[in-house]
């Protein structure tokens, strides 16, 4: 894949974006759990639902493919279930200067 100069900044843009949502997502959870330890985890459906408000508060998120941003919710619910059957370790915050990756889907031309 040889992106042009517009394609590597949406490229670099997303990354930015699907980071930010799974970090937002993470804090959320964990500040939740510390102020109820009984309350449930709040699965992928609830996080892409919470994800509204968060493009309202943050509106530079709508630049980014929805997809993608729904993807970093189901791939942290995926992580959290890992976590509590005991397949994996507690999900972790990103960082910028590690390898980035995210999955989108072909919705209406939008690759």
């Amino acid at each position: 894949m040889y992106p042009n100069s517009a394609q590597r900044n949406q490229l670099w843009q997303t990354f930015g974006c699907v980071r930010f949502v799974w970090n937002q997502m993470l804090n959320m959870q964990i500040e939740r759990r510390k102020n109820n330890p009984e309350a449930k985890f709040v699965n992928a459906f609830g996080m892409n639902n919470l994800l509204k408000q968060l493009k309202v508060e943050y509106p530079w998120l709508k630049q980014a493919e929805s997809t993608a941003l729904q993807s970093a919710n189901r791939n942290l619910a995926d992580a959290f279930q890992r976590f509590f059957k005991g397949q994996n370790k507690f999900p972790r915050f990103k960082s910028r200067k590690y390898s980035q990756s995210y999955n989108s889907k072909y919705v209406n031309g939008n690759i």
